[in-house]
């Protein structure tokens, strides 16, 4: 008989689990923009795949610091719920003629949760649906945000492998940004 898993083999597999869905969620995400698929099928799926979302981050949020067997139960049973909810989701967009995200069209979020829409040129601009809160940018200002900051392409070349993961702005620019300009006058 084989001894019942120890917690960090259950937080392990949880982690995997975890890990597998918000996968699932990231492909969906790509191919349909983000957060858009549950709101372009019917009303009743998308209640349901609100329900199901539900239980899924109660399952991960309840075995949190305990990382007990049957929570690993619990997380295995609600992400294969939640895999099979973003197909079923896809699935029935398709059969209602949604059409998935145009190519040359990318949706991620900021850490702060703003959707972005990236898209190649300017003119490809004012073309993207998206939902008003929604910010869009182009591959353009990219490299103009790119250009400014000689460092990062200084680094790149020496570190080809690296990723900018953190910005932190010098207290200079700080200052320029939050100048109210109450010193200039406007009479």
């Amino acid at each position: 008989m084989r001894p019942p898993p120890t917690k960090n083999e259950v937080a392990t597999k949880i982690g995997d689990i975890i890990a597998n869905v918000t996968e699932h969620a990231n492909i969906m995400n790509r191919r349909w923009g983000f957060n858009r698929l549950p709101h372009i099928v019917s009303i009743e799926l998308m209640q349901r795949f609100k329900a199901q979302q539900y239980k899924w981050q109660n399952a991960c949020m309840e075995c949190i610091g305990w990382c007990l067997p049957a929570d690993l139960d619990r997380v295995k049973k609600h992400g294969e719920a939640m895999i099979r909810a973003f197909g079923a989701l896809d699935r029935e967009a398709l059969a209602r003629g949604q059409a998935p995200t145009p190519p040359g069209q990318w949706e991620f979020e900021l850490a702060n949760g703003t959707p972005i829409v990236l898209v190649r040129t300017r003119a490809e601009m004012d073309n993207v649906q998206r939902e008003p809160a929604a910010q869009v940018w182009c591959l353009e200002e990219i490299g103009e945000i790119i250009t400014r900051f000689p460092e990062l392409v200084l680094a790149k070349d020496a570190f080809p492998k690296m990723e900018v993961i953190r910005l932190v702005p010098s207290e200079e620019l700080k200052e320029l940004i939050d100048d109210t300009l109450e010193d200039i006058p406007f009479g």
